[in-house]
């Protein structure tokens, strides 16, 4: 049977131990920030501490994280009830360096060079003009162009959640690509990276989360140019499956295309999808990065709300437009129950980091299609 937490206050501890000494000092080191209301602990590893914070949120936990530092504790602030604010001080480190794993990294990007070569080769030659037979020199020369836009694409995308991570001092690994070798698929699953630490705030959350759709952006738009110039006109009406952004780039730089079918040459593939993937990857749901977004920008319980809603119009999209919906609503209910907490889950974002917020949606509605392939 467990011990019920005990409930104390600075009057009630008895200076005699050295446990109630170190909740003495922690709870005059939370007072430096916080007008203390209630003071408990938790465990011989945890306090609790409810009240109203000095200052303002962000302030305070840089100074309770630099102060609670020396004596072994990591702060967590959290809102409490009756507009009150809640310092949880647990003993440890919740920061982890990543264990530098480059064969892994660089084992799976090497064959995920060859599965996007072989059986993205063969996916862009069975939607592209033939001009010949199907031998391996067409699957190469499908393949390799094909390779090299999407892999441009991924890496760029997840090298922008890297840079983003290690600009906020966050442990996190190199990418990890993952390889599909199935005939009809495109080669790949995407890439991912892990954080190997606790994420401050919300701040950091959405840096993190929106760096590697932006970063994929930079690549994949100009690519997905490239593919246009260089592909041809097919004898078909336009598809339904275009985004805004795709048939804003069309009208601009191949308008015959406007109300006609294109061959998809390899680059032209790859850039698509990987506007696809970026498409899916924003909205805001589970681990994907439009629910760091969404977690960052409305908290936990709103971001919960609108995930789960999500998943819903992905039920819809799997019945009305394309069953690989299902896929990622899989992914989606996965993913959702892993949604970490920021140390710090009261600072809000500021100015700039909302408006930019309001730029991630105008990108999702620019780039989102129902029928992604």
């Amino acid at each position: 049977m467990s011990e019920a937490p005990r409930l104390e206050t600075l009057s009630s501890v008895s200076p005699e131990t050295n446990s109630n000494d170190e909740f003495i000092r922690l709870r005059a080191r939370v007072a430096e920030v916080m007008y203390v209301e209630q003071a408990r602990t938790d465990s011989d590893t945890m306090a609790t501490f409810t009240g109203k914070l000095r200052m303002d949120s962000d302030e305070a936990y840089r100074h309770l994280r630099q102060r609670l530092a020396s004596m072994g504790y990591v702060p967590l602030l959290r809102e409490g009830e009756s507009d009150r604010q809640v310092v949880i001080a647990v003993k440890g480190n919740l920061t982890a360096e990543a264990p530098a794993r480059v064969w892994l990294s660089l084992a799976l990007f090497l064959a995920t060079v060859v599965t996007t070569t072989i059986f993205g080769g063969l996916f862009a030659f069975s939607v592209s003009r033939p001009s010949g037979p199907l031998t391996l020199q067409a699957v190469l020369a499908n393949g390799i162009p094909f390779s090299l836009t999407l892999l441009a694409i991924l890496g760029m995308h997840e090298l922008g959640h890297y840079i983003q991570a290690r600009r906020h001092n966050l442990p996190v690994t190199l990418p990890y690509f993952i390889p599909v070798p199935l005939p009809g698929t495109l080669g790949t699953l995407g890439a991912f990276i892990q954080m190997r630490g606790a994420v401050e705030n919300r701040r950091v959350l959405f840096d993190v989360g929106l760096g590697g759709p932006i970063a994929g952006l930079v690549v994949a738009v100009p690519l997905y140019v490239v593919g246009l110039l260089t592909s041809e006109i097919a004898p078909s009406p336009a598809p339904d499956n275009r985004s805004l952004l795709t048939q804003f780039l069309i009208a601009l730089f191949l308008p015959e295309a406007i109300d006609n079918g294109i061959y998809l040459n390899p680059v032209l593939l790859a850039a698509r999808f990987g506007l696809v993937v970026t498409a899916i990857n924003l909205l805001p749901v589970g681990q994907l990065d439009g629910g760091h977004i969404a977690y960052a920008a409305l908290g936990g319980t709103w971001a919960r709300r609108l995930g789960l809603a999500v998943i819903g119009l992905m039920a819809v999209l799997g019945i009305t437009a394309s069953p690989s919906w299902f896929v990622w609503m899989a992914f989606a209910l996965f993913s959702a129950a892993a949604q970490a907490r920021p140390l710090d889950d009261i600072t809000q974002l500021d100015t700039p980091r909302m408006l930019s917020c309001f730029g991630a949606v105008a990108i999702l509605v620019a780039i989102f299609t129902a029928r992604p392939l």
